[in-house]
């Protein structure tokens, strides 16, 4: 009588391979929803020369704070059936912004330019001003002049300055 006996198994020692794992952070401007697990899971691919594709584990970072600043990483590990591993990291970047700029200097009232003076523009409203963002810092504003509004003798202009920051607040 013969009895014959096969073993069969495998041999891998190849780590599996990422595609597409940002050598960079990803900016996700300003006040966006927070990235997760699976915006990070999304962005890349894994496979394996003997197992073929493989869905990646997660583990999120802490989200870091710098001012107005976020960073966030994600950890992605792709093991293969034989315990071979890689690990690809994902990080996002934004900001969080939801203040609008200061205006400092801005007059009251009406300021009185006295008898026959050469009239004002925004260069003068302008120089009268300083704005300021919590997050983006000094900001130069825009100017909007109105029409001169006569009134028999007297004049009348306004100007509007609006200061806006980088994520258009």
């Amino acid at each position: 009588a013969t009895c014959t006996v096969t073993y069969t198994w495998k041999v891998d020692l190849d780590d599996p391979v990422f595609s597409d794992c940002p050598t960079a952070a990803i900016d996700l401007g300003c006040n966006p929803v927070p990235p997760t697990c699976s915006d990070a899971l999304a962005v890349v691919t894994a496979n394996d020369l003997c197992d073929g594709a493989i869905t990646p584990t997660c583990a999120a970072g802490y989200v870091v704070t710098d001012g107005c600043l976020r960073s966030q990483s994600f950890t992605l590990t792709a093991e293969d059936l034989c315990g071979n591993d890689a690990t690809c990291t994902v990080t996002y970047t934004w900001k969080v912004d939801l203040d609008d700029p200061v205006f400092s200097g801005c007059p009251a009232k009406s300021i009185d330019l006295g008898c026959n003076p050469t009239p004002p523009t925004c260069a003068d409203a302008l120089a009268l001003v300083t704005a300021n963002d919590a997050c983006d810092g000094a900001i130069t504003p825009t100017c909007a002049a109105g029409a001169v509004v006569t009134d028999g003798c007297l004049r009348t202009q306004s100007f509007t300055l609006t200061a806006e920051d980088l994520c258009g607040n």
